[in-house]
């Protein structure tokens, strides 16, 4: 189990994760050295050290993700994120038709420099309210 650590001061959370870069490219299915390099140079995204550890305090990622979780939704909001592709899988809607609903705001999602990608519960949170 990882151990707390406190967010910066920008992102207003409790006690949350510490998570490594390794997680977080699992995460969001996508990352590289220059998305990372970019997003702490422009202090959206800003590295913590636990003792030899270093990593991206939770409450930091939900910020550069777009927002804390709703109240109630954290652990959901912890799981691994969909891509579009991942969501289009599971309902009869085109990639391009997700991406356009996930841009006007009819289905929620998170953004990851310029990639989209989709909380599970979320998803299926939307997905029930199909006729």
């Amino acid at each position: 189990m990882e151990k707390p650590m406190c967010c910066s001061k920008n992102s207003g959370c409790d006690d949350l994760r510490l998570l490594s870069r390794k997680q977080l490219i699992r995460r969001w299915q996508c990352g590289s050295d220059a998305l990372f390099w970019r997003a702490e140079r422009d202090g959206l995204l800003l590295p913590h050290r636990d003792g030899r550890r270093t990593g991206y305090a939770e409450g930091d990622v939900f910020a550069f993700e777009g927002g804390r979780p709703p109240k109630g939704l954290l652990e959901a909001y912890r799981a691994d994120l969909m891509t579009p592709d991942d969501v289009a899988a599971r309902c009869p809607l085109t990639r391009g038709t997700i991406l356009d609903r996930a841009r006007k705001g009819v289905l929620p999602a998170r953004r990851i420099g310029t990639a989209w990608r989709f909380v599970p519960a979320e998803v299926a949170r939307w997905l029930k309210t199909w006729p």
